[in-house]
């Protein structure tokens, strides 16, 4: 009967492990309950040390961002600021107590200038901001992706005392808790070949830009391509310009770096195939590029932090003068005391092989990136006068690395480098002849 059954005792041979169960169960509870007073301590620890943070937060301190239309709390970053201003002073100020109350903050605002958030800290030009803002005086927190980047180049980051946080552009939930307390943010990341580039330089550029409003953040320094305008077929260029327009139709006082291109980049496509021998790839065009050592691109970016001349400007960042491919080259061999092997790709074929991968799906982001090689197969020239720039940024141009400077400098370095190598391999192996 249903009745018989629903109410019949369970047998010991039905549930055999009954007092087990119960005994693991006791243990789980007893496990979280210790886990949930370990968290409401710190949970009380934090909420104690930044109280205005919370109040900032509150729905009276929430409003609407007067251009985009993005909500978010008005004074989060500002209170901060001014929270940790005031702590700084309070610690600075407790240990000078020597010295009169106008020197100790300005001893504070000597050793502490403020928290900068970089994305994309672990790329060419990442690094060497986050390097540049330690030595200047910055806290600095970097926003990476945990997937993507190894172990090594997180302990070298940390290691210069940068504060390392995870994080996804393409995850928009991700955004918030890294840019809470930041005074500035500096944007230099784009999507790696193995990312979709719509998921990183849109979806999570917009997210990272609507964030920054809706905290209250009113610095932001944004990276570019030059000419990024004039070429709306080339996915990356499009989304580059479509960003710089989205930019400006916020409240944040925003600078947007345009690049033509990083000296960095020659090693790998050139100068280290040229000296083993390898294949390059060359072309006949007569496009130009003006490189830029991207440790001087770090140097005139953080420049424009604190810099109330460059708010809502564009400007192009390039190196003092423009080379073409073959010029790149012939650089290389002449400082290396090496041939290259160069294959040249006209640009038909980059056409070819670009129309041939956009019929596949999986392929279209290769194809979108092959684009930007036909821009330069085109007799683009990716340049501009600095003399305007550097004056704005308080930079003396003449001080700008140029690429002969740059790859001579690298290959005596790697070349003596070499020798050392080969002396000691000769040396080793002599001393194992005199051994036998």
């Amino acid at each position: 009967h249903p009745r018989a059954a629903c109410t019949a005792q369970p047998t010991m041979d039905a549930i055999p492990a009954q007092p087990r169960r119960s005994t693991v169960s006791r243990l789980s509870r007893t496990l979280l309950l210790a886990c949930g007073a370990f968290f409401m301590v710190l949970a009380t620890t934090i909420l104690s040390r930044e109280p205005r943070v919370l109040q900032a937060t509150s729905p009276a301190s929430m409003r609407v961002a007067t251009r985009s239309g993005v909500a978010g709390p008005a004074g989060l970053a500002r209170t901060d600021m001014g929270t940790s201003q005031h702590s700084r002073r309070a610690r600075f100020g407790t240990s000078l107590r020597g010295f009169s109350s106008a020197e100790a903050q300005e001893e504070a605002a000597e050793q502490n200038k403020g928290t900068l958030l970089v994305v994309g800290a672990t790329g060419t030009l990442g690094r060497q901001i986050v390097r540049r803002a330690l030595s200047d005086g910055y806290q600095v927190r970097c926003f990476v992706r945990s997937r993507f980047e190894s172990e090594e180049a997180r302990r070298v980051l940390q290691g210069w005392g940068a504060t390392i946080v995870g994080g996804d552009l393409g995850q928009a939930t991700s955004i918030p808790p890294a840019m809470l307390g930041v005074d500035a943010v500096i944007d230099c990341a784009t999507a790696r070949p193995e990312e979709p580039l719509r998921r990183v330089d849109w979806d999570g550029k917009t997210a990272l830009i609507e964030t920054a409003q809706a905290l209250g953040i009113e610095r932001y320094i944004f990276f570019s391509i030059d000419k990024c305008d004039q070429y709306p077929g080339v996915k990356l260029m499009d989304m580059k310009a479509k960003t710089e327009q989205f930019l400006a139709q916020t409240d944040l006082n925003y600078t947007v770096f345009r690049m033509c291109g990083f000296m960095q980049a020659l090693i790998s496509s050139y100068a280290i195939p040229i000296v083993e021998g390898e294949n390059v790839w060359g072309t006949s065009s007569g496009s130009e590029i003006a490189y830029i050592n991207s440790l001087d691109a770090a140097r005139l970016a953080l420049a424009a932090v604190e810099n109330e001349d460059t708010y809502r400007q564009t400007m192009t960042l390039a190196g003092p003068g423009a080379y073409t491919t073959q010029q790149v080259i012939e650089l290389c061999e002449k400082y290396s005391g090496s041939e290259a092997k160069v294959i040249n790709a006209p640009g038909f074929f980059l056409q070819a092989v670009r129309s041939f991968l956009s019929l596949f799906k999986w392929a279209q982001d290769a194809a979108d990136r092959l684009a930007f090689a036909e821009v330069i197969s085109q007799n683009t020239v990716l340049s501009a006068d600095m003399q305007k720039t550097c004056e704005v940024l308080k930079v003396d141009p003449n001080s700008l690395t140029t690429l002969d400077n740059y790859l001579e400098s690298f290959f005596n370095t790697i070349l003596s480098k070499v020798q050392k190598i080969k002396k000691s391999e000769f040396v080793s192996s002599v001393a194992r002849d005199l051994e036998i």
